[in-house]
């Protein structure tokens, strides 16, 4: 099984920043390799930017511990298990930050090392685009 962790301080109160991050139908606002996403029950949509379609389970949403987890059904990633989940707390400093991680399993180590290298990456450039919206307010 891989993991990964992505952590990404702000500015903002961790309300604001959950405000944007913690609607899991509009993530495709601030995660360049989504092009579209809705949700339907607790059925997640989305559409990466390349016109491959995948489906996400939400498993937990907890608007007041800010934090949701979601599970990969299908899609693109040729991915047996995977879930994550992305919390926003509040920092010492009055600001607040994302930790994002997930867990999953695929058919090899081999390609386990892939895909961790390729989620990581998208959720960088996520955080990194949000921290860009958020500043731009």
């Amino acid at each position: 099984m891989a993991e990964i962790k992505v952590e990404k301080s702000f500015s903002a109160a961790p309300e604001v920043v959950w405000a944007r991050a913690g609607d899991p139908a509009t993530i495709s606002d601030w995660i360049p390799a989504i092009n579209s996403s809705r949700v339907e029950g607790d059925i997640r949509h989305v559409v990466f930017t390349d016109g491959n379609p995948a489906r996400e389970r939400i498993v937990e949403h907890h608007d007041d511990e800010r934090n949701y987890t979601y599970q990969y059904i299908d899609g693109p990633l040729a991915l047996e298990y995977y879930q994550s989940t992305l919390m926003v707390v509040a920092t010492a400093d009055g600001g607040s930050a994302i930790h994002w991680q997930a867990e999953f399993t695929a058919a090899s180590a081999a390609v386990e090392a892939e895909l961790a290298a390729a989620i990581e990456g998208i959720y960088a450039q996520a955080l990194d685009e949000l921290a860009a919206q958020l500043a731009a307010r």
